[in-house]
C-alpha cells in the first residue's frame, strides 16, 4: 500500500471517527432528556429511546473500530490480518478502512 493511499484511508477514517463522536453525543444529550410529564407522549420518547439506545451502542462499536484501525496505522500494522497476518487487500481497506481481517479470515468468523 503507497504511503498516498494509507494517507487517504487515514484521512476518511478520522471523518468517520469525528462523525460518529458527533452522533454519539447528540444520542446521549437526547437520552439525557427527561422527557414530557405527559404518559402518553413519554411512551413514545421511551420507545424511540430503545432505538437510540440501540444506535448508540452501534456508534460506540464503530468509534473502538476505527480507534483500533488508527491505532494500526501509527504503528504499522494497518492493512495486515489480525488472524492470520497476511496482507488485506486494498479495495476491502478502501471499502472498510477499519477492518482489522482480510476476507478468508472474516468469512471464517
Amino acid at each position: 500500500m503507497s504511503n498516498r493511499d494509507l494517507s487517504k484511508i487515514k484521512q476518511k477514517l478520522e471523518t468517520q471517527l469525528q462523525r460518529l463522536e458527533e452522533r454519539a453525543q447528540r444520542i446521549v444529550a437526547r437520552l439525557s432528556d427527561p422527557g414530557s410529564p405527559d404518559w402518553e407522549e413519554n411512551a413514545v420518547i421511551h420507545e424511540d429511546d430503545e432505538v437510540l439506545t440501540a444506535l448508540s451502542e452501534r456508534a460506540d462499536g464503530d468509534i473502538q473500530d476505527i480507534r483500533l484501525a488508527l491505532k494500526r496505522i501509527a504503528d504499522g500494522t494497518y492493512g495486515t490480518c489480525v488472524r492470520c497476518h497476511s496482507a488485506i487487500a486494498l479495495t476491502r481497506l478502501e471499502a472498510l478502512p477499519f477492518t482489522a481481517n482480510c476476507v478468508a479470515c472474516a468469512a471464517n468468523g
